[in-house]
């Protein structure tokens, strides 16, 4: 203590310290099917008969986005959706593919902007989305077998 109130202290140089600190956010969103996330391994979808329109359809439970950014567009990579025969044929069953958000249906191929949430508590039916698939025709114009094809749904964050 001494030293710094002694006139032989100005000898001593300043220190200086400079702490260049920067962050950065990556957008991040999570979709999650009935309350859990979605892996990379895709989650099964399959598609029955409806008594009454008699097609081959499902309309799944809500899907919910979760993450650190407003909105995000949702969108299938796929152009069309064609579930060709699996074993012992080449018969395919072409697919309509929609969203239903907030009531309204929309085609699958064509980009929906939904809200993303902060968290999966805040799920609720108006802020979910389903997803339907179902056939052209009747069940009764398909060959029987089993069929079957994998469509990937892009989820980018709107930022």
């Amino acid at each position: 203590m001494l030293c710094l109130w002694s006139p032989l202290s100005y000898g001593i140089p300043n220190s200086q310290l400079s702490v260049d600190i920067s962050a950065e956010s990556v957008a991040r969103v999570t979709l999650y099917y009935r309350g859990i996330p979605v892996s990379s391994d895709g989650l099964d979808f399959p598609l029955v008969v409806n008594g009454i329109s008699q097609k081959i359809e499902q309309t799944s439970s809500n899907f919910f986005l979760v993450g650190n950014v407003d909105r995000a567009d949702l969108v299938f990579e796929d152009s069309e959706f064609v579930l060709p025969q699996v074993y012992g044929g080449n018969t395919k069953m072409p697919l309509i593919g929609s969203f239903i958000f907030q009531g309204a249906v929309t085609d699958s191929r064509q980009t929906l902007q939904v809200p993303v949430l902060d968290d999966i508590s805040q799920a609720r039916a108006v802020n979910g989305l389903k997803i339907k698939f179902a056939t052209e025709f009747t069940a009764g114009h398909y060959t029987k077998g089993r069929y079957g094809n994998v469509f990937t749904l892009i989820v980018t964050p709107v930022i």
